[in-house]
């Protein structure tokens, strides 16, 4: 019997073992600033053995890949102009030709994550004050900046202190997108400033001209159980819409994607600050990053998800300033079950050579790494538990290959911890309780 006389159900299984994990799988982990472009993607010498190239053998294999091909989406633009008078999302869908195309071949059902990169020349990197109002969706909404004046004073801009900003959030974009495809994932791929304009969030860019990052990565996620129970989006964006008028909510943009179905987990990839430690005095420069706003738990756009469904954080950085973490991440945490830390390169990638430069102490590094680790070992393990870190449940750390520095938490956690908290393998501790299942390793 040849494979063509199989029934479609033994061939779509068959094919199902050719599919590869997708292009934000792949790179959720590493340095942003080296995510593939369009034309390093589907490769001649990549593209053999793939799920594209059994698509192509005939049509019953071709109808059999679809939902694998559609599965995961990627929409990669530098700028759109927003849609003028674009109340109703339903008639919006025009003007978005890759979702056009998925609702017109009916392949929006298979569409499970979506990733947006919205990329801007490599000339402008650094230059976040003047950039994002170029790049990403436009006119762009003026979040909250901290810019540098005339006199070489720090001062605040954006719609928080210009009453005269005219502000719009692109609640329309998730609208949109959401009433037609009910996505598991949704990974956001720029520079911190569009980023935080897309999302109507404040975000300090004093630091951006030394720092340099070209993309941070934002990845939200949910179970698959959760597409029965997801709400409908207008909803949502009608009660972040309709805020009383002293709320919070008028400092900054409301923002439906937060809301606009029930995720689960977060991932924070904020790349490189490496190039900050060959400035005098690195430690006193504040990262262009917008995790400030994420976890910002008086942000009425960011409620639903801090203090209802946020069960899962990872963040992930190389080498970000330890005042960045003790300052922002560890005071500000919600209440969670999981949290992954990643803020040495992965190996076997990692080199140390490529980080050096003559301005640069290599120490001050691993000097960093280890101030970070120390703090946040301390909140999380140390009785009691600092703030929300007491609801953890598992950490994992990516670190671990430094057999040292892995060895010496297990020690301390063994003698600060020992009875709340067991190793549960290579970087990964796990609340002692036996209401908690362990995790498959």
């Amino acid at each position: 019997m040849s494979i063509s006389q199989l029934p479609n159900e033994l061939i779509s299984y068959i094919l199902n073992f050719l599919d590869v994990p997708s292009l934000f799988e792949q790179h959720q982990y590493d340095d942003p600033a080296h995510i593939p472009s369009p034309d390093a993607v589907g490769l001649s010498d990549s593209f053999h053995g793939t799920i594209k190239s059994a698509s192509l053998v005939c049509r019953l294999w071709r109808r059999c890949t679809l939902p694998l091909l559609f599965r995961n989406v990627v929409w990669r633009f530098q700028h759109m102009n927003r849609p003028f008078g674009c109340q109703d999302p339903l008639s919006t869908v025009d003007e978005l030709e890759f979702l056009r195309f998925l609702v017109m071949t009916g392949l929006a059902r298979y569409v499970d994550s979506l990733t947006i990169i919205i990329d801007y020349p490599l000339a402008e990197i650094g230059e976040d004050f003047t950039h994002h109002a170029s790049w990403g969706i436009l006119p762009s909404h003026c979040p909250a900046l901290i810019r540098q004046g005339p006199d070489g004073d720090l001062v605040a801009s954006g719609p928080a202190y210009d009453h005269h900003s005219k502000c719009q959030s692109n609640n329309w974009l998730w609208q949109t997108i959401f009433n037609h495809l009910d996505l598991l994932t949704i990974n956001l791929i720029s520079s911190p400033a569009i980023l935080a304009s897309l999302l109507g969030r404040p975000i300090n860019l004093s630091g951006s001209w030394i720092f340099r990052q070209r993309f941070h990565i934002l990845s939200l996620s949910r179970p698959a159980e959760t597409r029965q129970q997801a709400a409908t989006p207008s909803s949502n964006s009608t009660a972040l819409v309709n805020t009383s008028p002293g709320s919070r909510a008028q400092t900054t943009v409301p923002c439906s994607l937060f809301s606009i179905r029930p995720w689960e987990s977060m991932l924070l990839n904020e790349g490189s600050s490496v190039k900050v430690y060959t400035t005098y005095e690195y430690f006193n420069h504040v990262p262009p990053s917008i995790l400030p706003a994420l976890l910002d738990s008086g942000d009425e756009s960011m409620q639903p998800l801090l203090c209802k469904t946020l069960r899962s954080l990872s963040y992930i950085a190389i080498f970000p300033l330890a005042t960045h973490i003790n300052d922002v991440l560890i005071p500000r945490i919600p209440a969670l079950e999981r949290f992954y830390i990643q803020i040495v390169p992965r190996a076997p990638s990692f080199a140390e050579d490529d980080y050096r430069h003559p301005a640069m102490d290599i120490s001050d590094l691993w000097m960093e790494r280890n101030t970070a680790y120390a703090q946040l070992v301390m909140a999380i393990f140390d009785p009691p538990p600092l703030g929300s870190w007491s609801s953890l449940q598992y950490f994992e750390s990516g670190d671990a290959i430094d057999r040292e520095a892995w060895e010496q938490a297990v020690r301390y956690v063994i003698f600060a911890a020992g009875a709340t908290w067991k190793v549960a393998g290579e970087g990964k501790f796990v609340r002692r309780n036996d209401k908690v299942p362990m995790p498959i390793l």
